[in-house]
């Protein structure tokens, strides 16, 4: 350890020779009385730091939660992954248990750096620690308190963790420092390495910059100085600025040039950066005041992920969300806890992208995790799906940003908008593409939905996801001014801050001329981006995977899918409506009967899996046959069930094709003229079929048996004139036998004669042996002979 160098300065004005003569003395009796408690108890003072002050104890008594997790040094390259995801898990396990148990206090996560071997933890890769280091001190954990615990002497560039941690606990005799033991002796220190150093220790204030930039480069000099303020580290170029505003009263040559800093548990809480001194896990439970117990390795987090991957792909419509929607859940229903997003798309209907997103975001993190995975491509409404992940993970040369249909919404010139591809958007019309207002008004209602609802389901700014679809939204780097906190965010949204006082802009993300389109690398030093990897084999490995199970639609999933396409929905409603007419036609539980019962039952089946049905269309559809039916054998002519159940019948096949009741924005307005268009164009078509069967069917070979054939028109004129002079009174009593279905008209032959009869009652079949119990001039009333 270096030794530290005393000047007293000899320019303080005379006029204060008392107030320096006052300090020392105090200075004198302070060092008098630490050497006698070290005398009488050499443990005393450690004891005394290791618990919390008074005031800090009061309140609740009731335990903190804490969990800790081993920081294994050295860190190779990639051996920051699997500890990001093991510290995640212990984060979101604490957070689920604060809020299970109404604690609002922040859970501990304590991070026990453990060297290996003799060489005190150095070896790491500057890379490696540096990519924790700012996960530590990233807003993701910010929920938890991190608390850095060093039992034993680390150095090397595991130090910049440990610093990056919000308090720091050690041992007494444990030393922190020479970051520098991990880069080359014979060169110079990076700049690079330097800077990094001064940004996470000006981020958390855990430790002075000076001194952090003391422990890796030993080119500068530490300097302790006192002045009437208190006590300040400064490096020796700082010095000469501080004494033009201040008064000094005593400089220390803390760390000379030429020599790393390295501290002492013991000097650490003297300067201030060490919080409580601890050598063992009962120590540092009692001066967090939490149960030694929760300081325990929770095996439970190292458990292996049960993986499964999803894929979007290609222009992103309604069918395909509903079906990654339905994957979604029947894996997560079968144990997977890690959710894979493949995304190569440029975005789509932006409603479902929305949809897609919003069911991601709402995933428990504490029982899934959902990793957006993003080899080439995601632009537009496919990147607001990427950024609802938990984590995104991209390919370097991998883009992420505004979707190409959509950069040039924002602009003054309506003719500078590119040509849209003529492609199905789902519920949109496709004239909404070409249509620039059209296509801003989906924009302007999209982005409504990212602000008042997205947003607060993930841990982006609204704005992030809003620049994914609008080209005015412009993003500059905002810092926290008191916690270090960066976000990426528009101006509007960072004047809307509770503190926006406390945020200073920085530099834009992208050239505000320019559309939004951030490769993979640059997501991943903006923060936006967790990790890159180059193909999927190293995916697997960033997570510890094995045998990820990918995902697609089967067959199954395929066939509803077409079934509840508008042109095929139409298809199946004409034929179950033309079904009905048939069975009605052709009285019995026949061919139409059947056919009506298949296509009414797909239709409803595909419309329940896609989402838009559910019991209530169901049972108006099926309330709506029965007063229909009801109107017909029932109560004849009445009016009110019959129009009554057609009404039900055809609001329940509307309500089967949408997603609300009410429409309340112009999305919603287009997909109910689109469900209306299904029912109307069904019954047109219905009524065409109609006119055809009635005249077509009864010539037809096979059908010229189920339905009656009218006579020919010769016939009919004789007909005309003997029911209009026709009295079948003689024939009642007389008994016969129905030559045809009485449903509940028909033929049949009484007293030798064929003749035009109505069953009384109930619908008689074919042979059955009838009696004439009623006869006015041609209207013959018969029934079943008993």
């Amino acid at each position: 350890m270096h030794r530290m160098i005393e000047s007293n300065v000899r320019n303080v004005a005379p006029r204060c020779w008392w107030r320096v003569c006052l300090l020392q003395l105090i200075v004198a009796c302070s060092v008098i009385d630490a050497a006698a408690a070290q005398e009488v108890d050499p443990g005393a003072r450690d004891a005394s730091a290791a618990a919390p002050p008074a005031d800090e104890k009061t309140g609740s008594d009731k335990s903190g939660l804490a969990t800790l997790v081993e920081v294994r040094l050295p860190l190779g390259s990639g051996g920051e992954a699997p500890l990001k995801q093991t510290i995640t898990r212990a984060r979101d396990r604490l957070i689920a248990e604060a809020r299970q148990r109404g604690d609002g206090r922040r859970p501990i996560l304590v991070l026990e750096f453990v060297p290996a071997g003799g060489a005190e933890g150095a070896g790491s890769q500057f890379e490696t620690v540096l990519s924790l280091a700012r996960f530590l001190e990233s807003r993701e954990m910010s929920d938890v308190k991190t608390v850095a615990w060093i039992p034993r002497t680390i150095r090397g560039h595991g130090v910049l963790a440990a610093i990056a941690c919000e308090e720091i606990v050690m041992a007494a005799d444990a030393e922190l420092g020479e970051a520098s033991a991990d880069e080359p002796a014979d060169q110079a220190v990076s700049r690079t390495v330097v800077e990094a150093y001064r940004e996470i220790a000006d981020a958390k204030r855990t430790i002075p910059v000076a001194l952090a930039v003391g422990m890796i480069d030993p080119a500068v000099e530490v300097v302790q100085i006192e002045s009437e303020d208190g006590v300040r580290f400064l490096l020796r170029d700082e010095v000469e600025a501080f004494r033009a505003d201040n008064e000094v009263i005593t400089e220390r040559v803390l760390v000379p040039a030429g020599s790393v800093a390295r501290f002492t548990g013991r000097e650490g809480r003297q300067y201030g950066f060490v919080k409580y001194l601890g050598a063992e896990k009962p120590d540092v439970a009692k001066a967090l005041s939490t149960p030694v117990e929760s300081l325990e390795v929770n095996q439970s987090l190292l458990a292996d992920w049960d993986p499964v991957m999803l894929t979007v792909r290609g222009e992103i419509t309604p069918g395909q969300v509903s079906q990654l929607s339905t994957l979604l859940n029947d894996n997560i229903a079968s144990g997977a806890n890690w959710i894979g997003i493949r995304v190569d798309s440029v975005g789509g209907d932006l409603d479902a992208c929305i949809t897609l997103a919003n069911q991601l975001a709402e995933l428990d993190p504490n029982a899934v995790r959902t990793v957006a995975y993003v080899p080439v491509e995601a632009k537009g409404g496919a990147a607001i799906v990427a950024l609802a992940c938990d984590q995104l993970v991209m390919a370097p040369d991998a883009f992420i940003g505004i979707g190409p249909h959509l950069a040039e919404v924002g602009g003054d010139d309506n003719r500078n908008l590119p040509p849209q591809p003529r492609r199905r958007r789902g519920f949109k019309p496709q004239r909404d593409e070409q249509d620039p207002v059209a296509l801003r008004a989906a924009v302007a209602s999209a982005e409504i939905s990212l602000q008042s609802s997205l947003a607060a389901k993930t841990n982006r700014s609204w704005s992030l996801l809003a620049a994914m679809i609008d080209p005015k939204v412009e993003l500059f780097e905002y810092r926290q001014k008191e916690t270090g906190e960066v976000r990426w965010m528009s101006p509007e949204e960072a004047g809307q801050l509770r503190d926006a006082a406390n945020w200073t802009q920085g530099a834009a993300l992208h050239a505000g001329n320019q559309p939004l389109a951030l490769r993979g690398t640059e997501a991943l030093e903006s923060g936006i981006a967790f990790q890159t990897v180059d193909s999927f084999d190293q995916l697997e490995r960033l997570y510890g995977l094995d045998q990820v199970a990918f995902v697609e639609p089967n067959w199954a999933m395929k066939l509803v899918h077409a079934l509840a396409s508008p042109t095929l929905a139409t298809f199946l409603l004409m034929l179950g409506l033309v079904g009905m007419y048939i069975e009605l036609k052709t009285p019995g539980v026949g061919v139409g009967g059947v056919v009506a019962t298949l296509a009414f039952l797909l239709f409803f089946w595909s419309k329940s899996l896609e989402g838009t049905a559910t019991s209530l269309e169901i049972v108006m559809f099926v309330g709506g046959i029965v007063l229909m039916l009801i109107e017909i054998f029932v109560v004849p002519g009445v009016g009110v069930f019959g129009l009554t159940g057609g009404l039900m019948v055809i609001f329940s096949l509307v309500l089967a094709s949408q997603t609300f009741t009410f429409p309340r924005s112009g999305a919603e307005m287009d997909e109910m003229r689109r469900s209306m268009s299904i029912v109307v164009g069904a019954g047109i078509g219905v009524i065409g079929l109609a006119i055809a069967m009635r005249r077509f069917l009864p010539k037809a070979p096979i059908f010229n048996r189920l339905v009656l054939e009218p006579p020919p028109p010769e016939e009919r004129i004789t007909l005309s004139h003997r029911e209009a002079l026709a009295d079948y009174s003689h024939l009642i009593g007389v008994t016969g036998e129905a030559m045809t279905d009485l449903r509940p008209g028909g033929r049949a032959l009484v007293g030798g004669q064929l003749i035009d009869v109505i069953a009384e009652g109930v619908p008689l079949d074919r042979g059955a042996n009838v009696v004439v119990v009623e006869a006015h001039a041609n209207r013959v009333l018969v029934r079943a002979v008993t």
